[in-house]
């Protein structure tokens, strides 16, 4: 018994060595049926470790940070991972629910001069987020940021006067206030922990500055989110939000870390032109003298489909961003079949979602950032297993009960150090 061990363990080393992206020669393609994922190919050595891209990582519930089994394949696979609900601003203002007593209040005055009460720093929620930071030290993983500014998911309290869970909404000056008290809060807070709990080291290396403000329905003069939907836009009216939110993140945040602006569907028609516009606007107050901006990356979820979009679509998308001279980040991937309506879509055959993840990993290497070019410089599935996935039904990601799929190996072959 134990030489079948010794034998087994032996054979699963020289598979995995074999099957190592990090050496020069390419090796023929091996697909293992249903590995365990801590004992497959280690996609952080053949993607991060080689040089080939800085961040590979995964989407997770802080919850899940604190189990050994999920901490254990994290620093087998990830340099990276994404927090999927508890850095969001609901998140973080989970006690604004009930309303801010005045007790609870204290005065913040903006770069702009503007005087307003806001909550004092205990009713900000740092607790969970505290933890997976310690977690992420533990497995040597930095994290990003996922996310400042959003429509969805931000309690409706921020928007209102005095803080309330209902009632109208605050003036575009006030709000612009409470916007930078929340992303210096927020930022100062990681700066903090890094500096008491991890010697100054970044645990953050990138922030979602804003997110998803652009419209489904985009056209070639309204292409942002409007007052149907965000809150944002009914008080602003406009785009300044965004802008002001890249001027306070570059102010507060530290120059080392990467500021990005996330969207999906971001490569399709008039929305992928307003993407285009709305990192003009972003760059064109880079400059400004008392608060510019900065814009480093430009983010693409990537909740994509076998099928679709089409290859160039996406191809000329990650394209047309680098020539804005940013780099890009592949944020929130997985790959469904064919959508079927609402948060529906089929499964697809494992044959071609392999094919898919294998073509769309040649593609971020064609692109990768190099010492001359801006590129893409890391990807992030947005889940691990897909019993676990959003869009579980449709087995969108690369494992399954922890064990390799079709689709891992589509990965896993694609490298090309």
């Amino acid at each position: 018994m134990k030489k079948t061990v010794i034998i087994s363990t032996i054979i699963s080393a020289a598979l995995v060595l074999f099957m190592s992206c990090g050496t020069d020669k390419k090796q023929e393609p091996v697909k293992p049926v249903d590995m365990v994922w801590t004992q497959a190919p280690s996609l952080k050595e053949a993607y991060v470790d080689s040089g080939i891209f800085d961040h590979i990582g995964f989407a997770v519930p802080a919850m899940n940070l604190g189990k050994s089994s999920i901490k254990e394949g994290l620093k087998h696979h990830a340099s990276s991972v994404t927090l999927e609900n508890e850095f969001k601003p609901d998140g973080i203002m989970k006690n604004f629910s009930g309303g801010i007593g005045a007790a609870a209040m204290e005065p913040f005055t903006s770069s702009k001069g503007v005087t307003i009460s806001v909550p004092k720093p205990h009713k900000l929620n740092f607790m969970t987020v505290d933890y997976a930071f310690e977690d992420c030290k533990e497995m040597g993983i930095q994290m990003r940021g996922h996310v400042l500014v959003w429509h969805s998911q931000t309690p409706r309290a921020f928007f209102n006067e005095n803080f309330s869970p209902s009632g109208n909404l605050v003036s575009a000056e006030e709000m612009e206030a409470r916007q930078e008290w929340y992303i210096k809060s927020v930022l100062q807070h990681v700066q903090e922990w890094e500096n008491t709990y991890n010697d100054g080291k970044r645990i953050i290396y990138a922030w979602d500055v804003v997110n998803e403000a652009l419209s489904d329905s985009a056209n070639s003069v309204n292409y942002l989110r409007d007052g149907g939907t965000s809150s944002w836009f009914r008080i602003f009216q406009n785009g300044d939000y965004i802008i002001n939110a890249f001027r306070y993140a570059n102010k507060y945040a530290p120059k080392d870390v990467l500021l990005a602006y996330n969207d999906y569907n971001e490569f399709q028609g008039e929305k992928h032109q307003g993407y285009l516009k709305l990192l003009d606007s972003i760059l064109a107050a880079r400059n400004d003298a008392e608060l510019p901006t900065r814009i480093d990356i430009a983010g693409m979820q990537s909740h994509n489909q076998v099928s679709w979009p089409s290859l160039s679509e996406y191809e000329n998308c990650i394209r047309d961003f680098i020539a804005k001279g940013l780099d890009v980040q592949i944020t929130e991937l997985d790959i469904t079949g064919s959508w079927k309506g609402g948060n529906n879509f089929d499964r697809p055959s494992p044959e071609a979602q392999e094919k898919t993840y294998n073509y769309y990993f040649s593609l971020y290497q064609k692109y990768r950032k190099t010492d001359t070019n801006h590129g893409v410089t890391g990807i992030t599935f947005w889940g691990i297993i897909d019993e676990q996935s959003w869009r579980g039904a449709a087995t969108p990601l690369l494992f399954s009960n922890y064990k390799t799929k079709p689709a891992f190996w589509g990965v896993i072959n694609a490298c090309e150090k």
